[in-house]
């Protein structure tokens, strides 16, 4: 406990502060980092005097330790930030504490002096690229089987690439390797930051001849933002190579072959799950087809609570919030099934337009949907379409408004409530409303106003970016969305349509910006399948 030290130097203390008040330690394996901090007392006469006996404390025990005259020690597992305090008695001081943590991976059969001699040498001509993951991303803190993909290096030659985050510096060492896919535990140590972070990567590369580097090249540094969260849940999405609505989770992983467990060569690609009851709903034989109820409840191990009626049809589908009802399309048509029960209840299109794609607001008190304005194919192929919401009694559809009027030449279709009930995603080509090379995906408050074009996400080119979902509402200030795009992974070309995801940021929105951030493509899909219909769900 502290003592009194009230006449030294003159009179009362009256002031308290630590030197220093902020720092930053670095340390390694093996290496721990070690500082002494003072206690710097402010007497009655104005003099200052250093003070021995004081209270210390350290707010984050993960840092390591500090004794009590100040001595403070590092653990040489991580990195952390803390808060050191100083007590004599009324008197209280505080001083910023981040401790940065230094680790190293060395692949098989690389030369551990390739480190000390990367760490000598400048960045030579930055004439590397680091193309995969995108400049400008953002990922869950949970994400497996991230790969890093560049360009510019030979089979020969040995690479370092560096991780950076606020609070853990990771150098990789490679050889003759032109990409490198993170392991669990590499990605678990670069993103264990308790914030919201940037991380930032850096390529090098060298010709090496045992002892020396020569060649020296570089890559210009990009930037990762680690989300402070775990992407929760997994995604459901149509295979058409499997036939299957296949499963991931939202971190990325082992790919499951959901629904149908084995091959029938059916579409069953429109597919929506009620999270209330667990079950999904299913159409068969694509365009006007019969469906199927599943429950999902146990994972796995998924059987058919009601299965095909050639008299109940629909296209694409919409479940209640409370998984009590159906909303289907069928040839432009709104019907309306009870969910349980398995049996029609009415058509209950609002007026005599042509319509698809419907939605649920999570109140299940409003529904946006796609209306045609030009001409029509099926309940799939529109050219020429709008954005519409209209309001649910429990029974009939009222009260039809136009969020996103048509225009010449121009679809706007595929409308998606995030799970706040704040913002509708949609799809916005010049061509129709199916499989359109120029389709991007924009943004538009609930509300109404003026529709954002989620520029980060898109990227640029014909990329065919359409059918998104949103994940269930997470406990950060990110929404995740998913979305099938036909783009490159990095420098592997994909002639095929892929999950991808982004984060949006709705703060942005209502500012008017992009929200979104460069989109990460869903570790685990198969590269050589057309992969659409992204559902998130809960499990």
């Amino acid at each position: 406990m502290a003592g009194d030290a009230g006449t030294v130097h003159g009179g009362d203390v009256v002031g308290l502060r630590i030197e220093p008040d902020t720092l930053e330690l670095s340390t390694r394996a093996g290496e721990p980092a070690a500082q002494t901090f003072a206690a710097v007392a402010t007497f009655g006469d104005g003099e200052e005097g250093a003070l021995d006996l004081v209270s210390w404390e350290l707010s984050n025990a993960s840092v390591g330790t500090i004794d009590s005259r100040g001595n403070f020690t590092s653990v040489d597992t991580n990195g952390g930030e803390a808060t050191i305090t100083a007590t004599f008695l009324e008197n209280e001081a505080t001083a910023t504490l981040r401790v940065v943590h230094a680790s190293e991976y060395l692949a098989d059969g690389v030369d551990s002096a390739v480190a000390t001699a990367f760490a000598d040498a400048g960045d030579g001509e930055a004439t590397l690229s680091i193309d995969y993951p995108l400049d400008g991303t953002t990922v869950p803190r949970n994400l497996e089987g991230l790969v890093v993909q560049w360009q510019g290096t030979g089979a020969g030659e040995v690479q370092w690439l560096h991780f950076a985050s606020t609070l853990e510096s990771y150098d990789v060492y490679l050889s003759g390797q032109t990409q490198w896919e993170v392991p669990v535990e590499v990605w678990e140590t670069v993103s264990a930051t308790n914030s919201r972070g940037s991380l930032e990567l850096q390529l090098r590369a060298a010709t090496w001849d045992g002892s020396t580097l020569g060649d020296v090249r570089s890559s210009p540094p990009i930037a990762v933002t680690v989300n402070r969260f775990d992407a929760q849940g997994s995604v459901l999405y149509w295979s058409t190579s499997d036939t299957a609505v296949m499963r991931i989770e939202a971190g990325g992983g082992e790919v499951q072959r959901f629904w149908p467990k084995e091959q029938t060569g059916e579409c069953l690609g429109c597919h929506e799950i009620a999270e209330s009851r667990q079950w999904m709903v299913v159409t068969r034989d694509g365009i006007g087809g019969t469906y199927q109820t599943v429950d999902v409840a146990e994972g796995e191990a998924t059987r058919i609570i009601h299965d095909t009626d050639g008299e109940k049809r629909m296209t694409f589908h919409a479940l209640s919030p409370d998984g009590k009802l159906i909303l289907g399309i069928l040839q432009g048509d709104l019907v309306l099934y009870d969910l349980a029960a398995n049996t029609f209840i009415a058509q209950v299109t609002p007026d005599s337009g042509y319509y698809t794609h419907p939605a649920w607001s999570p109140d299940g008190t409003r529904v946006v949907a796609t209306r045609a304005t030009g001409s029509v194919f099926s309940d799939m192929g529109l050219a020429g379409s709008e954005i519409v919401t209209m309001n649910f009694d429990g029974s009939r559809l009222t009260n039809v408004e136009t969020l996103i009027p048509a225009a010449a030449g121009t679809c706007y279709y595929y409308p998606s409530f995030s799970p706040d009930g704040d913002w509708i995603v949609f799809n916005r080509s010049t061509g129709d409303t199916y499989a359109d090379d120029d389709a991007e995906v924009w943004l538009l408050s609930a509300a109404g106003g003026d529709p954002i074009r989620l520029d980060a996400a898109n990227g640029t080119g014909s990329l065919r970016n359409s059918l998104a979902r949103w994940a269930p509402l997470p406990d950060d200030d990110v929404l995740w969305l998913a979305f099938s795009s036909r783009r490159p992974i990095g420098v592997s070309a994909v002639s095929q349509s892929q999950i991808w995801i982004t984060a949006v940021d709705p703060a942005l929105a209502r500012a008017g910006m992009d929200p979104s951030s460069a989109p990460y493509w869903l570790p685990g899909q198969s590269t050589r399948s057309d992969n659409h219909l992204p559902v998130w769900w809960s499990q």
